[in-house]
């Protein structure tokens, strides 16, 4: 709170040292903006004083969230302003004492700014500005070189064009070019601020990983994948963290890692893991929040001064206590019954079993799944667009037409004796309650071969409707939740499909690292799922993409080894 608390004074002293930069200084605005810009500064300082303004300006949102390199840039500048005034007689009064005490504050808090940043500034924008500041420099040249101004030019006119004046009058260039001239050095000014704000950008990364790091996290969660979110650590537009033998998957939208369920690890050395990330994550600028989250880990993000809030659960059902039979499940049986009568055959086969010919009729059906659809939901717990590794105990559910044709596909994802529903996909005209009826058929086919747990679907924020229709309070902020949200994420609706097959509901939590950055660390996540479009994220194509790393054209094995 503190460090943006320092941060705010930094932006308070930049907009007051940028507000008495421009323009005429009369009695009225000494007394409106005090320190700011004094007038006794010839026009060369008050250009200067103008470029350390924005330049504080560029580094108070980067004090904001941290950024180390900005303290030591801010205070640099801090301190060029409390000379000036000191230059300018104007002692510890007025601005110099809050230019001074921000540069304290900032000293005294420089082991409160924990990130790290790109430390490079873009080339484009450096060149840029030295190609302004060159131009402002011939310019100030010229007038040092020209005579004095004519008779009868006023001499109180302060601005920061004043250097340029004198030469532009010894010169009779035109009041309009003039103009253009002051607003060069404007543009010199903003375009080196913009050269320090690249520099103090996040650095870039958390995007995507090579086959070898493919390979190495399919071991490990091999050996250690006990969540159902396991599986889709390995989907390819996510960056993967090693250590402590174990990994975890993240990406970074808006300098905001969103890291992909808990870390996959040995027993009892998962925070092992996201200390690690951590220091890495800060060392490049990056906030961390953790999406899907489950509750056996929340101890350990204690210990690492993390917070969490409940975002909703996820539905599991057990096969062995499953069944059609009995009142309470009456409207899911008679949904089954209703798409058998229309002739639909549904069957289910593992991945295998898939041979060439069925592989060819379910990539058809995604891409007809696909047409007019720019972007596809999901993070934590889905592979998205992108092209599954087919594991031997996948499993995939398939409904047949009457006439035999393929019009919907659902794939559960195998991790160490689970299923995690990852995609639902039909086409065509298809009777209701055929999702229905392609569950079911998984749970019977899992209880067939000892499959302990089957996951569904995760419902955002459904433990407010439970709490609500149980009776156990929550029922005003339900309200407030369906009416903001319910309309656009369909969240009601998703609960009540899940109900349907008596599951067992455990919670998942977003953890984050404070308490002011949760409303960024909930944008991400939407970003990150596909709810809000974001600059990180590449466009959605048709087409499957091949892990990264792998050589163009190349098409990545569908079957793990």
């Amino acid at each position: 709170m503190l460090r943006r608390a320092a941060a705010l004074l930094v932006a308070w002293v930049a907009a007051r040292t940028l507000l008495g930069g421009f323009g005429r200084a009369d009695e009225h605005r000494q007394l409106l903006l005090g320190w700011s810009a004094p007038p006794g500064l010839p026009s060369a300082g008050r250009a200067l004083t103008l470029l350390v303004g924005l330049a504080l300006l560029a580094c108070a949102p980067r004090l904001w969230h941290g950024i180390r390199t900005a303290a030591p840039l801010a205070i640099a500048g801090l301190a060029a302003l409390a000379a000036a005034q000191f230059e300018n007689g104007h002692g510890l009064w007025g601005g110099a004492a809050v230019a001074l005490a921000a540069l304290v504050a900032l000293g005294i808090m420089i082991r409160s700014f924990p990130l790290g940043c790109r430390n490079r500034p873009r080339r484009g924008a450096v060149l840029a500005s030295g190609a302004a500041w060159a131009l402002v420099s011939a310019v100030a040249l010229a007038a040092a070189a020209a005579p004095g101004p004519p008779q009868g030019m006023r001499d109180d006119h302060r601005g920061v064009a004043r250097l340029i004046i004198h030469s532009a009058v010894s010169l009779h260039l035109s009041p309009g070019l003039v103009r253009a001239l002051e607003l060069l050095i404007l543009i010199a000014a903003v375009l080196s601020a913009l050269a320090l704000r690249s520099l103090l950008r996040a650095a870039p990364g958390g995007q995507g990983h090579t086959d070898a790091e493919h390979q190495a996290a399919r071991a490990i969660i091999a050996r250690h994948g006990r969540d159902t979110l396991s599986p889709f650590a390995l989907r390819p537009d996510k960056a993967l963290h090693f250590a402590a033998g174990g990994v975890l998957a993240y990406r970074v939208f808006g300098e905001t890692a969103v890291v992909s369920g808990d870390p996959i690890a040995p027993e009892g050395r998962a925070a092992e893991v996201l200390a690690s990330f951590l220091e890495l994550a800060h060392s490049r600028g990056w906030q961390v929040a953790v999406w899907g989250a489950g509750g056996e880990a929340l101890s350990d993000y204690r210990r690492l001064g993390l917070r969490w809030v409940c975002a909703g659960e996820q539905a599991f059902v057990a096969p062995e206590r499953f069944t059609l039979t009995g009142r309470p499940v009456r409207k899911l049986r008679q949904s089954v019954a209703r798409v058998w009568r229309r002739g639909w055959q549904i069957a289910a086969v593992e991945g295998r079993e898939l041979d060439p010919s069925l592989e060819a009729e379910i990539d058809e059906l995604e891409r007809e799944w696909r047409t007019g659809r720019d972007r596809l939901l999901g993070f934590a717990m889905a592979m998205g667009e992108f092209e599954p590794e087919i594991a031997p105990d996948d499993l995939f559910v398939l409904a047949r037409s009457p006439e035999g044709r393929l019009g919907a596909v659902m794939r559960f994802a195998a991790c160490r004796g689970r299923l995690s529903l990852d995609t639902m996909r039909r086409v065509g005209e298809p009777p209701n309650g055929l999702n229905e009826a392609l569950i079911c058929r998984a749970l019977e086919v899992a209880r067939e071969r000892g499959i302990a747990e089957v996951s569904l679907n995760y419902a955002g924020l459904a433990h407010l409707l439970r709490e609500r229709e149980a009776g156990r309070g929550g029922g005003l902020r339900a309200r407030l939740v369906m009416g903001l949200l319910g309309g656009h994420f369909q969240l009601e609706r998703l609960v009540r499909f899940n109900e349907k097959f008596s599951p067992q509901w455990r919670p998942r939590y977003l953890v984050y690292e404070s308490r002011l950055g949760l409303p960024r660390s909930v944008l991400r996540v939407l970003q990150a799922e596909g709810y809000l479009r974001s600059r990180s994220a590449a466009a959605p194509s048709p087409a499957r993409r091949p892990i990264p790393g792998m050589p163009t054209g190349a098409r990545p094995a569908r079957r793990a080894a």
